[in-house]
């Protein structure tokens, strides 16, 4: 594994990890991880729509999850991680995400683009997340 796929797997990695931490009310450290430059966008199933999102979208709506899901038991499970370099500082990502949540799941499909900014620090600037359908799943948060 080159230093490249290295830095942004570990990216990857604290980025769900973070995720996670909204149960505990925590969403500062999680939106510095997205560029200023930043512009997304998210397939919601439930309204059928494709939200766009910019910086200041993504920053807000990662506060509102972390209001939501304070003090819930949350999990989030990568996998299928995919990492292409596209040249020197940016590289595109791709990975099938596992959202628990009590009794229901959600499974989604993230393509993203990072680049290593000004600061040397590897951020997302471009993302798409395709969400299915919350589902019903049967045992606890650690049943698969």
């Amino acid at each position: 594994m080159d230093q490249i796929t290295k830095e942004v797997t570990a990216q990857v990695h604290k980025m769900r990890e973070l995720h996670e931490r909204m149960a505990k009310g925590e969403f500062e450290e999680l939106n510095t991880y997205y560029s200023k430059n930043f512009i997304g966008y998210l397939y919601m199933p439930k309204n059928d729509i494709v939200e766009q999102m910019n910086y200041e979208a993504i920053t807000t709506g990662n506060c509102n999850a972390a209001n939501f899901y304070k003090g819930k038991d949350i999990q989030f499970k990568y996998s299928g991680l995919t990492i292409i370099p596209q040249a020197s500082e940016q590289v595109a990502v791709s990975y099938e995400i596992l959202f628990k949540e009590q009794d229901i799941q959600v499974k989604a499909l993230s393509l993203e683009v990072w680049k290593k900014e000004y600061d040397g620090i590897w951020r997302m600037i471009r993302w798409y997340e395709e969400k299915g359908s919350a589902t019903l799943r049967e045992g606890g948060m650690d049943a698969d």
